[in-house]
């Protein structure tokens, strides 16, 4: 998959663009401030509703403007030519595929599979626990049909037995408790499966980088794996809580390294790789499960890693035969190990331009 025509329309400093992109690497150079990121942030609202620097469509609509348009053009992996289209308007999305209408940006990501590579990356290895839950839906989301179904019934029951518990209305949360337990072990199932399923994939890239002893995954479903979720959330209700403290919501997954937690025994650079690397083996897992190759955005990328990783990156990538857009304040840090066939563009001032 990869996306040939990408146009916005009041995006950030953008009154509007349009571009013909490479189906291997596209690369966006300019200053600190002209909106390199923005045009990363187009195709990743278009996908999920958010970019990586914001959590709504909002933050990214031009200054003094009250509407968004992204249109992208997308070559399946059938050969098929795929429109999808977004018009945000008075806090209001207007999704299209294939030139019609969807109600559910979740169908739009089912076909736009992105992974974002930026200097927060490293929040997934040091970053709450949220982080790395994120991780893990996106990977099942996109490898295991059983999954969204699942977390859908499981949030939407949740919700309800949080607003029970708010009310001390303790039967009625128990009410909610079949479809919680029900739908909360088969996505911590799906989460332990896919965890192993992508190890060694994780322990492949990890290595190529130069780790010198393996990180270790530990998934933690966040109950007493004695006992069935049902019953802890039995148990739970009696200490009157007013929210809910056990299931799946609250899972983690642990990353561990010379026998202590990573985050507390690497450095900084250390941290930015293995995000990197767990990226690299989700991406590289999805290729192989469905056939769907995703797209890589990569916000800044020489000024995350060293020469050496920059460049085992881009060889990965391009070895997968994947697009990436990347961003970088200067064409140099990249030249020397980009291949010839790379597309290269100008930002400056609100304008994007091809560099011959």
């Amino acid at each position: 998959m990869w996306v040939e025509k990408l146009s916005a329309q009041h995006l950030r400093a953008f009154e509007q663009f349009n571009l013909q992109l490479n189906a291997g690497l596209n690369i966006f150079t300019g200053t600190n401030g002209t909106g390199k990121t923005s045009i990363l942030e187009a195709i990743d609202v278009l996908s999920r509703g958010k970019s990586f620097r914001c959590s709504s469509v909002n933050p990214i609509i031009q200054f003094e403007q009250n509407d968004l348009t992204v249109y992208a053009e997308i070559h399946t992996e059938q050969g098929d030519c795929l429109p999808i289209g977004l018009k945000y308007a008075h806090g209001k999305p207007q999704l299209k595929l294939n030139r019609e209408k969807v109600e559910k940006w979740s169908t739009i990501a089912a076909e736009l599979p992105i992974i974002d590579i930026h200097p927060e990356s490293y929040l997934l290895v040091t970053g709450s626990p949220e982080e790395r839950r994120r991780f893990l839906s996106w990977g099942a989301f996109h490898v295991e049909q059983r999954f969204y179904p699942a977390w859908l019934q499981y949030h939407r029951a949740l919700k309800q037995r949080n607003e029970c518990l708010k009310q001390k209305n303790y039967p009625e949360a128990a009410h909610w408790h079949p479809i919680m337990a029900e739908s909360g072990q088969l996505i911590s199932q799906i989460f332990a499966q896919y965890i192993e399923v992508i190890s060694p994939y994780f322990v492949d890239y990890i290595d190529q980088f130069g780790f010198d002893e393996p990180v270790e995954f530990d998934y933690e479903p966040a109950w007493n794996r004695a006992k069935s979720l049902q019953a802890c959330l039995d148990e739970e209700l009696q200490q009157r809580n007013n929210t809910t403290t056990i299931g799946p919501h609250r899972s983690e997954l642990k990353l561990s390294w010379h026998g202590q937690k990573f985050s507390k025994s690497s450095s900084r650079g250390q941290q930015k790789v293995l995000a990197l690397a767990m990226k690299l083996a989700q991406s590289t897992l999805l290729i192989e499960s469905t056939q769907k190759t995703p797209l890589y955005l990569i916000d800044e990328l020489p000024a995350e890693l060293d020469e050496y990783r920059c460049q085992m990156a881009i060889e990965v990538i391009s070895g997968l035969n994947a697009q990436a857009l990347i961003t970088s304040v200067s064409p140099e840090p990249l030249i020397k190990f980009v291949e010839n066939d790379a597309k290269w563009f100008h930002v400056e001032h609100g304008q994007v331009s091809e560099m011959l």
